[in-house]
């Protein structure tokens, strides 16, 4: 089956990547398992952090049962009042959870960026707003949909006997919410 997507995995290692250029070494990911394109995700924020040598075990990754920021919030606190420990940054698998992890650092007493980083995927229109204002990873959302429909318009065509996969890049938008601990 032919399919136009952003390329989800070399997305969430930029993002991660990004995270080391700004010296942060412990990066928790948070996500919603159960789709492809989120174990992708995963994917490339293991790939980074393997690359740099750095932790990456399951004890990082905080799972969610649903996209709500909400429970984002309650899985971030509860988290760190479980586990003691703090980490200097947390890669959302996307924007909704990022907001919720912000409001749950925040309920915690804790600053972000100031004492922990935080960044999402998709770019939603809420992240610009957000307090602070969310750095995340620009989804390509409206090229998708304009290669696929000229995609579709070949396949109807019949100019197309092989399905394509197309996976397009995605870009960092940098915003406020990711602090500098030092150069790397």
């Amino acid at each position: 089956m032919a399919s136009v997507m952003p390329c989800n995995r070399s997305a969430t290692r930029m993002a991660a990547d990004y995270l080391v250029s700004h010296g942060h070494r412990d990066i928790l990911f948070l996500t919603h398992p159960g789709r492809r394109t989120i174990e992708q995700r995963h994917e490339g924020w293991q790939e980074s952090m393997r690359y740099f040598q750095l932790p990456c075990s399951e004890q990082q990754v905080i799972s969610v049962t649903d996209w709500l920021p909400e429970l984002a919030e309650q899985a971030v606190v509860a988290w760190f009042r479980e586990k003691k420990r703090t980490c200097t940054a947390i890669l959302c698998a996307n924007d909704s959870l990022a907001l919720g992890a912000i409001n749950g650092l925040q309920r915690l007493g804790l600053d972000v960026p100031g004492d922990i980083s935080v960044v999402g995927m998709n770019d939603l229109p809420q992240a610009e707003f957000a307090s602070p204002p969310l750095t995340t990873v620009h989804l390509p959302v409206q090229e998708i949909g304009v290669i696929a429909l000229e995609l579709l318009q070949d396949i109807i065509a019949g100019n197309v006997t092989i399905p394509r996969r197309i996976e397009l890049a995605c870009a960092m938008v940098e915003r406020q919410s990711v602090a500098v601990l030092h150069a790397s």
